[in-house]
């Protein structure tokens, strides 16, 4: 625990209009107060108000207010310990913690800890250790020791080395399996994560050791070059950014933030002398980062590979141009290069001379768009235009969103109202496939947690050789996650829990279909060659689970006379969570009809929902689709009419069944 003494001492030695002067332009009205743009919120008329007398801030516009321990929370994220530790560090104050305290601590520290502990130990061995394999790669790199000192690289040699290490100083196998430094293995042993790998420890603001990055030094051991830290308590991969630490100063005193991919991009502009550089970690520029390094600066160059993964990143990164007043750059470094190669290959001015000569993201983006595309022919305009309104999608309520309209209708010599009629159908479509991703991601994430998929993805017996190996899914740098729901897309929430997880917040008519295919997964499991002669129904139905139907096509798939057990186990083999899905169902258990009489009830029950679905989506098209040719709303009119048939006919066939489905 902290005594008030040192709480105290710390407040006494924090100027708090030095503080916020690091990332907030003060200046002075009336007598001694001091006025600036809130950092915490977006505004351009400033109600961030500093009073040195008291050391107190409060802002008008979002009621935020406090002293410097509370601005130190609100900018840094932390609780009201970390913010006094934070403080005390920066003003070269030792506190007396108890020392119970100091020894337990709470988790989150105990985790850097262990995470620190880890880094110094790899940095031992790299710079002092027998095997000379780790600085080796380093002279390749042209990583010299000032680097490696300054980067506190190290040297993973795997074989429990870390595991006894840390558990010399004290740390519990349970902690360094949170901090992702260990793992255990299926025989329940304590192994180190990294194996025969070069480390980059990755810090967070303060300097503090949070995660690892490791690059095999052979990879004919392993199926991936890198090796990242998973997300943890201290690090998310979203938020955190590499070299912060070192270049947040220098991105203050040249009002600028340049952002790579890859750790080594980040050293070697620090070589080459630009230090206001960092690096994302394996994922494309996201909204917290941009929210990050705003408080610093509002100038931000993100400096892409040359290759099409790093083109396809700088599309990506448009949906942050319009945060607060963000001038958003871009730089493409040619022949496909990335920052490490274009040093070596030209050296830090000629690097600073593109970076000098950055270009607003918009127009590179557009512009590469008309190179793409042959814009004078027709079929060229359109295809161009379609992918500009796709890269202007998430701006699509933006008040500006007619200015881009116009850029895109100059661009190609097109009329601008061509533009506007065509962005809607293409903004409801982008729509579409990113609820697709979404419900398919968290269908993912789902599986992974479930009990069946844990144990199926855990960690391998070492081979052989020694080899230590460790499940993990490798995050290449162009890797792009599923983030925050597109602006009016449905939000999945505690109730999609379940059999039918992953398949988003459905429609009441999704749910009842999910139940249905649920009940037919029951029922098929326990008689497979019942349902043999209606393979070719099945094929007509569309599943609002892919899983179900996975499933159903596995077991179809097996030889005629396959019991029960065989069709679960073949089940099993297709899907992780096959038992959660096929044993939901309870239509059999409630049923007092023949077994054949269900099948058919449950087969015409997911036509007749299929049927249902697919004319809704008809007569959807049909209200809002203006672009729509006459022959193609009649041909679409006329399938609607043959569904309503259809649904009348399946609608009499199951009425005078119970039907588990309705309300």
């Amino acid at each position: 625990m902290i005594s008030e003494d040192d709480k105290n001492k710390v407040r006494d030695a924090t100027d708090l209009v030095a503080l916020v002067s690091e990332t907030v332009e003060l200046r002075p009205r009336g007598n001694t107060d001091l006025w600036g743009c809130c950092p915490f919120h977006g505004e351009k008329t400033p109600s961030f108000h500093v009073i040195p007398a008291t050391q107190v801030w409060h802002c008008f516009g979002c009621g935020e207010g406090g002293d410097a321990f509370t601005y130190v929370m609100k900018r840094e994220g932390l609780s009201f310990p970390e913010s006094i530790r934070y403080l005390a560090d920066r003003a070269g104050i030792e506190l007396e913690e108890d020392h119970s305290f100091k020894r337990s601590g709470t988790k989150r520290n105990r985790l850097v800890e262990v995470c620190e502990e880890t880094c110094s130990f790899y940095h031992t061995l790299l710079m002092r250790g027998k095997d000379a394999r780790g600085r080796d790669y380093c002279k390749e790199r042209e990583l010299d020791a000032e680097t490696c000192r300054k980067y506190r690289l190290g040297f993973a040699p795997g074989h429990g080395m870390l595991v006894r290490h840390l558990g010399s100083k004290g740390f519990t196998p349970q902690e360094m399996i949170d901090a992702n430094v260990a793992f255990r293995s299926r025989g329940g042993g304590l192994v180190d994560r990294f194996f025969d790998r070069v480390m980059f420890p990755i810090f967070d603001e303060q300097g503090r050791c949070i995660a690892f990055g490791g690059r095999a030094l052979d990879k004919e051991k392993t199926n991936a070059k890198y090796l990242n830290s998973s997300e943890t308590p201290i690090f998310h991969k979203g938020k955190n950014l590499y070299g912060f630490n070192w270049a947040k100063d220098h991105i203050v005193n040249n009002n600028e933030a340049i952002v790579v991919e890859g750790y080594i991009s980040a050293m070697s502009c620090w070589k080459a002398g630009i230090e206001n550089i960092v690096a994302v970690l394996g994922t494309a520029l996201t909204e917290n980062h941009v929210k990050t390094l705003m408080r610093f600066t509002k100038k931000i160059v993100y400096m892409f590979d040359g290759d099409a993964a790093g083109q396809k990143a700088a599309r990506r990164a448009v949906q942050f141009i319009e945060k607060d007043d963000l001038d958003l750059r871009c730089v493409i470094l040619p022949n496909g290069q990335d920052p490490d190669d274009f040093v070596r290959a030209n050296g830090g001015e000629a690097l600073r001379e593109l970076l000098d000569n950055s270009i607003p993201l918009m127009d590179f983006v557009f512009g590469k768009l008309e190179e793409e595309s042959d814009i004078s022919t027709p079929g060229g305009r359109a295809k161009a235009m379609r992918s500009a309104l796709e890269l202007i999608y998430p701006l699509r309520a933006s008040y500006m969103i007619d200015s881009y309209y116009m850029q895109i209708a100059d661009r190609l010599g097109l009329d601008v109202d061509t533009i506007r009629a065509s962005a809607g159908k293409v903004f409801r479509e982008v729509q579409q496939r990113e609820e697709t991703a979404r419900r398919r991601e968290k269908q993912r994430e789902r599986a992974q947690s479930s009990p069946d998929t844990q144990q199926a993805a855990g960690a391998p017996a070492p081979a052989p050789s020694g080899y230590d190996e460790v499940p993990y899914e490798e995050v290449p740098y162009d890797y792009e996650p599923v983030e925050d729901p597109v602006q009016g897309a449905p939000v999945p929430t505690e109730a999609d829990a379940g059999p039918d997880a992953g398949n988003g917040l459905l429609t009441d008519l999704e749910r009842r279909q999910l139940a249905c295919e649920h009940e037919l997964l029951t029922l098929l499991t326990t008689y497979p060659d019942s349902f043999r002669v209606y393979a070719e129904r099945i094929t007509e139905v569309e599943w609002v689970d892919a899983r179900s139907e996975t499933i159903a096509w596995s077991i179809l798939a097996t030889p005629e006379g396959t019991a029960p057990a065989d069709a679960m186990a073949a089940a099993r083999t297709v899907c992780p969570e096959a038992a959660q899905l096929v044993g939901s169902g309870l239509l059999s258990a409630t049923s007092k009809h023949p077994t054949e009489t269900n099948i058919e009830f449950l087969l015409d029950t997911l036509e007749l929902y299929t049927t249902r679905r697919r004319m809704k989506t008809a007569q959807a098209r049909l209200r809002s689709n203006r672009s729509m040719s006459s022959d193609e709303r009649r041909e679409l009119a006329i399938q609607a009419t043959r569904d309503a048939a259809r649904i009348r006919e399946l609608e009499q066939a199951v009425e005078g069944i119970a039907d588990p489905f309705r309300e």
